[in-house]
């Protein structure tokens, strides 16, 4: 056997082996608002979600996607910034700075839409527009 034919063997060995190991590895994250918490593996695939209960009864369950995404996408970058060290070294390559991941952006309303969040949906009065009602 050739030596570029051993050399590609070696490779896809060990790139089963980190390929298991990646599998095997668990990364926690928790949204900003500290509500949702992802677990994701090595592979970053989703393995479990837990969405604390004031998240679903608290005053803006609205912004409840959001969180879940936050945190998901925290332990997915936790995940990527752990593997890309050995990733890395298994192809030969120097690492590239790694960026913090974004917080997930809560879009303010437009004017023309009307804001939820301002809402008293426990009540039957109209919000106050500052004017006459027509």
């Amino acid at each position: 056997m050739s030596a570029p034919h051993r050399d590609l063997r070696l490779m896809q060995e060990q790139a089963g082996e980190l390929d298991a190991r990646l599998a095997a590895t668990r990364h926690t994250a928790r949204s900003g608002d500290q509500l949702v918490k992802a677990t994701v593996t090595g592979q970053e695939k989703l393995l479990e979600l837990r969405i604390d209960d004031r998240a679903l009864h608290g005053a803006h369950v609205q912004n409840l996607g959001l969180s879940i995404v936050e945190a998901v996408r925290n332990a997915r970058g936790a995940a990527r910034a752990s593997s890309l060290p050995h990733l890395n070294a298994l192809f030969g390559k120097q690492p590239p700075p790694i960026a913090a991941p974004e917080p997930a952006r809560r879009e303010a309303a437009r004017d023309d839409e009307e804001n939820f969040e301002e809402l008293d949906f426990l009540t039957d009065d109209e919000p106050e527009t500052g004017g006459g009602r027509w």
